[in-house]
């Protein structure tokens, strides 16, 4: 579905093209004058514009140089009563997608709709690629002979053929979950659209809402344009939830409902938008225990418990480990410019006996820190600082213990951020290392538990 403005001083043109482009499910709006198209733009930005080339005042050429210098990317079909082709050419060359002459042919208005807006959705959804860093394929970086990973092969495998079955990837931080859900994505037929990804725990819930569904404009304050949300991008493709257990109950019951009805509205609006997308979902919490404690949606539960896999920790694998250390020092020969040659035996040993809190995501961090400040040609333990994570003794900040009464979560999360800011001299992005977030995340959470430097 489209939003599409038609721009003709003519009645009874504007009211043709509302009743035949309304009932498809588009938004149709309809204006009299160029000037009053270019005021609309400016919050609503259509997805496409019909435009007649003689109209009072500002004419349609001198609408669409405006379009082109004020940078619109909005396609132009040009409503022509003349047979004359030379003004039909200098409105291609000023940027128009096509253009139809009257009288109209009505199965041609619906072919020329129908190409464009896929035109277009197409273009977003580019334009969202092109920010993504990564393009996974088959297993991507999903690496590890062990049996634990064999069975996550084979699961990956199962549920890529079955394109619309939810999925939730459970396992702690840094396990590869993003990566399971990729390879899932690609392996289907849905591979070739898009993959659209958000982590629930980055965002406070207003912002979250905006960022998945959009919003119309006058939604908010500062909101001067319609935002087409990242759910939209994903039709057809998969839309992956990373720290779902994170989410807010509204939100979770926004969630459920584009599960069992494929719907939704953009923020401040009214009108369902159809969407089709596998719906990918990750936590590292338990999301059992949240149910219990009244912050996660059983009924949601259900329905993103379709197919479920528990990622293994990387201590449960310690025969991936240096097969992953060696993949991670040929990476990072190749960014650094370096030639490494290989791990020493003893710095071996002590990769494979370290418990690994952090997971994967620790190794390939320390691998990388080993192979920037390497001078030879072996890696070796002096490039490497492993330690265990634990709590502070009682006389350093943020020291938190549990007593006979039990502990609160909220305060043991809290207390670990200041412990972290403290250790990181208040560097927030060493800081979120040290806790195995993301500077984005952290930033949220300093937010969420009120911490001030």
């Amino acid at each position: 579905m489209a939003s599409i403005l038609i721009i003709d001083d003519d009645k009874f043109i504007r009211k043709t093209f509302l009743d035949l482009l309304a009932p498809k499910g588009h938004d149709v709006f309809t204006l009299e004058t160029a000037e009053a198209g270019l005021a609309f733009i400016g919050t609503e930005e259509p997805d496409l514009i019909f435009l007649d080339l003689k109209l009072p005042g500002m004419d349609g050429l001198s609408f669409l140089e405006k379009l082109r210098l004020k940078k619109y990317d909005i396609p132009v079909v040009v409503i022509t009563g003349y047979a004359n082709v030379d003004t039909s050419v200098q409105a291609m060359k000023l940027g128009a997608k096509d253009y139809i002459r009257k009288p109209f042919n009505i199965e041609e208005i619906l072919l020329i709709v129908d190409k464009i807006v896929q035109e277009k959705q197409r273009d977003d959804q580019l334009a969202y690629f092109q920010k993504q860093k990564d393009t996974i394929l088959g297993y991507g970086d999903i690496i590890g002979n062990s049996k634990p990973m064999q069975n996550i092969y084979r699961f990956i495998d199962q549920v890529a053929a079955s394109p619309k079955t939810t999925v939730l990837i459970r396992g702690e931080t840094g396990t590869g979950k993003e990566l399971v859900a990729r390879a899932i994505h690609y392996k289907s037929e849905r591979g070739n659209k898009p993959f659209i990804e958000v982590n629930c725990s980055a965002f406070q819930e207003t912002l979250l809402e905006a960022e998945l569904f959009g919003y119309e404009a006058g939604a908010f304050t500062n909101a001067t344009q319609r935002k087409k949300g990242l759910m939209e991008l994903a039709h057809n493709g998969s839309f992956f939830l990373d720290e779902i257990g994170d989410m807010a109950p509204g939100l979770q019951a926004k969630i459920l409902k584009v599960l069992e009805k494929q719907t939704f509205r953009r923020v401040g609006g009214t009108k369902e938008i159809m969407v089709d997308t596998r719906i990918i979902s990750a936590s590292s919490r338990d999301i059992d225990k949240c149910i219990k404690a009244g912050t996660f949606r059983e009924d949601l539960y259900y329905r993103l418990n379709v197919a479920t896999v528990e990622l293994p920790p990387l201590r449960e694998r310690k025969e991936d480990v240096l097969i992953l250390a060696e993949h991670f020092l040929k990476s990072y020969n190749a960014e650094f410019k370096k030639n490494i040659l290989g791990i020493s035996d003893s710095l071996k040993d002590r990769l494979i006996n370290h418990s690994w809190p952090g997971n994967v995501r620790e190794l390939k961090n320390t691998i990388e820190r080993a192979v920037l400040f390497e001078q030879g040609k072996m890696l070796h333990g002096e490039t490497i600082t492993l330690t265990e994570r634990s709590i502070k003794k009682e006389d350093e900040p943020g020291k938190i213990s549990i007593g006979d009464q039990g502990v609160s979560l909220y305060d043991l999360e809290r207390s670990l951020i200041i412990q972290a800011l403290h250790k990181a001299n208040y560097n927030q992005t060493k800081a979120a290392g040290l806790l195995g977030l993301t500077r984005e995340t952290l930033k949220y959470r300093l937010k969420k538990y009120k911490i001030k430097h």
